[in-house]
């Protein structure tokens, strides 16, 4: 049976995002805290989620001493469906973003399905990413087709991957909705979701830091905010083949539990030897959700990383 938990019910930064119209008219929606001078992390949420996806205290991540852009991902949250949308193409809207910002050089930090979307834009970006974080990252289809990575996958993951084979992934993405967000989607729907999707480790890991589960129910909650087409189009795009991890040069960090079913170690393992500078960050007995308890410690992490 699942717990209902004490959640602090007022999220400081559940307001309208700031905006930016792109060339080709959609929007791009993000939040934009922290101290203007300090350096940028550019934060990318899961699926299905939304900016929303991130500590729930906005003054933890200021004292950090970065300037945090938590970005809608096209088709989440108040962000637009890039209907053309690529595993790489965000990367396009995020140097449009920086650009408009006046950002020369950032921090890209990415969690669960945000890390391969992280990678996909670090191609893009090139020189101007300082370093990339990624936590308990999906890793790119052809992880798959490692025996020894699947068989340390959970059996919810293990199950997504033997559908991959067989299904396309436009096809896969459109049975799998349902089932990644309850319809209808209510505040007490959405609560009993997250619970249950974040598994016995999980759960603790959100419990341990006040407003989190909250926060990710209205994360979900603003996850389709503008239907679920974004949501089947995301889950597609996780499943294109071909991204290079050669290109990118930046040093990464891929933070993994030891009892993450999602994203083992062994996850982070194949994407160290596959890229040109990466290291892995391996918590023992952490699970999905680690990104929260581990918050500062990641975004100090990387702000070293950046300037090594």
């Amino acid at each position: 049976m699942l717990r209902r938990v004490a959640t602090a019910p007022t999220l400081a930064h559940v307001v309208a995002p700031s905006t930016l119209r792109l060339p080709d008219g959609r929007t791009l929606a993000f939040d934009d805290i922290g101290d203007p001078g300090a350096p940028v992390v550019v934060y990318l949420h899961g699926t299905p989620d939304s900016r929303l996806a991130r500590h729930p205290d906005d003054a933890v991540t200021a004292a950090t001493g970065v300037r945090l852009l938590a970005v809608d991902r096209p088709g989440a949250g108040d962000s637009d469906l890039h209907r053309d949308g690529t595993l790489c193409s965000l990367g396009h809207d995020l140097e449009l973003l920086l650009d408009h910002l006046e950002v020369p050089r950032v921090i890209l930090l990415g969690w669960s399905a945000g890390g391969l979307i992280a990678l996909g834009a670090a191609t893009v970006l090139g020189e101007r990413v300082a370093a990339v974080g990624l936590v308990g990252p999906v890793p790119p289809v052809e992880a798959y087709t490692d025996p020894g990575l699947v068989a340390s996958l959970g059996p919810g993951r293990q199950a997504f991957v033997d559908m991959a084979a067989d299904v396309p992934p436009a096809e896969l993405a459109a049975e799998l909705v349902p089932y990644l967000v309850p319809d209808p989607l209510t505040h007490d729907t959405a609560l009993e979701h997250v619970l249950e999707m974040a598994g016995e480790q999980g759960r603790r890991e959100l419990e341990s830091v006040p407003g989190a589960v909250e926060t990710l129910v209205a994360a979900l909650q603003a996850s389709v905010a503008r239907g679920r087409a974004g949501l089947a189009h995301d889950v597609a795009v996780q499943l294109e083949p071909g991204l290079d991890l050669a290109l990118i040069g930046a040093p990464v960090r891929t933070f993994h539990g030891t009892l993450d079913a999602v994203s083992p170690p062994e996850v982070g393992a194949w994407l160290v030897s596959r890229l040109p500078d990466a290291v892995l960050d391996r918590s023992a007995g952490g699970g999905h959700h680690l990104l929260f308890p581990r918050w500062r410690g990641i975004l100090r992490a990387l702000q070293r990383d950046a300037v090594a």
